[in-house]
């Protein structure tokens, strides 16, 4: 089988994280000047003839689709380490138990292993103890699947998710997965 070239591109959980937070003051900067500006009587056209209540709702609404934006990138982040620690237990035939059952995976099903139904669960079967947080982000993984088919159903994730509560899911499953994934977060 073909080996996966990696392309050092993939971000950290902290790498979008910090992304995030300078975009969102970026658009809360942002509003305060276009608000302050039409309160003083400047016609700025991207928002002429707005009051302030319909230029606080429109930039609402771009904080929203940041949220969304940087949910799904969190999450692909995050699947993204762990193909990476996939493929490389495999290319370096790592001997711990995870290691080898990846091989046995991969003889089977090469680059196409499911992130769900394969990866986590040997991680779940081999480390019962990691449930909750795999349990935790697969129930993420719902997200990341509405917002990557362009969100045309009504979805049922069975709560409600912002970035921040991924980045901890996230987090929370590097932290306590047995191998040190601290290069996926920072």
């Amino acid at each position: 089988m073909t080996k996966v070239s990696f392309s050092s591109q993939e971000l950290s959980l902290s790498k979008v994280w910090q992304w995030y937070q300078r975009t969102d003051k970026a658009l809360d900067d942002y509003q305060t000047e276009v608000i302050n500006a039409v309160t003083s009587g400047a016609s700025l056209p991207d928002f002429f003839g707005m009051a302030k209540d319909e230029i606080i709702e429109e930039f609402a609404w771009h904080k929203d689709e940041l949220d969304r934006l940087v949910s799904l990138n969190l999450i692909a982040s995050a699947e993204a380490s762990l193909r990476i620690d996939y493929f490389t237990r495999v290319y370096e035939k790592k001997k711990d138990i995870v290691s080898r059952e990846f091989r046995l995976l991969y003889k089977q099903k090469g680059t196409r292993a499911a992130l769900d139904d394969d990866l986590l669960r040997i991680w779940k079967q081999l480390h019962p103890n990691c449930k909750p947080a795999i349990g935790d982000f697969i129930g993420a993984l719902n997200l990341r699947h509405w917002l990557a088919h362009g969100r045309y159903w009504t979805p049922k994730f069975g709560r409600a998710y912002n970035p921040k509560e991924i980045f901890e899911i996230a987090e929370n499953l590097f932290n306590v997965l047995p191998d040190d994934f601290s290069w996926a977060i920072n």
